[in-house]
């Protein structure tokens, strides 16, 4: 049995901002802090780099799912939640899905590497770490500045298409989270990385 939604477009707008712009500062900080390396392999990127990959997965959920299917094979596979906010379900808004660096099916970035490798402590992530793709982009910190430009600017057109038509009926906060994501943008494009990328 499906879960009813309860949440308004408002309030759902307002969360998509949230994660919006803490995926902005995330890739603000990519960008602009020098690292600590220890005796290990891991540097102190790896929160940043872990915190992005997540917001982005949240986000290209959000943008790109299409409408759950029927078929609770696929929804136990984990590969779409039916209870899911969605740009295309809760407002009809079909956004064409850029090109991201490691997102085929092969590829680092995919539902179920993050799933395993990130979200979940799962035997897999100990014990098999071959068997499905980490999820870190060949190219490190620029795959995820590059892809984080392209999912970023697909939401931003996401809420401007909705802003046109006085959709968005945003609370104060709401706003504010609007407002620091645009400065946020602002500040990302003096990367070269970032603004060549966020189209």
């Amino acid at each position: 049995m499906a879960v009813k939604k309860k949440a308004s477009n408002a309030e759902i707008l307002k969360q998509v901002l949230y994660e919006m712009l803490t995926l902005a500062h995330s890739v603000e900080f990519l960008t602009k802090n020098r690292w600590i390396k220890g005796q290990s392999l891991i540097d102190s990127s790896e929160v940043i780099k872990t915190a992005s990959v997540i917001k982005m997965r949240l986000l290209y959920d959000f943008l790109y799912s299409p409408k759950p299917p029927k078929k609770t094979e696929v929804i136990e596979k984990g590969e779409i939640c039916k209870d899911d906010y969605t740009a295309q379900n809760d407002f009809d808004i079909t956004l064409q899905k850029p090109s991201l660096v490691g997102c085929d099916a092969k590829g680092m970035f995919t539902r179920q590497s993050v799933n395993k490798y990130i979200v979940h402590l799962t035997e897999e992530r100990i014990t098999k770490p071959k068997e499905i793709p980490l999820p870190k982009f060949n190219g490190g910190a620029d795959s995820i500045i590059k892809n984080s430009a392209l999912i970023l600017a697909s939401a931003e057109k996401f809420i401007d298409s909705l802003a046109k038509g006085n959709f968005l009926n945003l609370n104060q906060e709401g706003e504010y989270y609007l407002e620091d994501f645009k400065k946020t943008v602002i500040r990302l494009k003096e990367n070269p990385i970032f603004n060549q990328t966020y189209k």
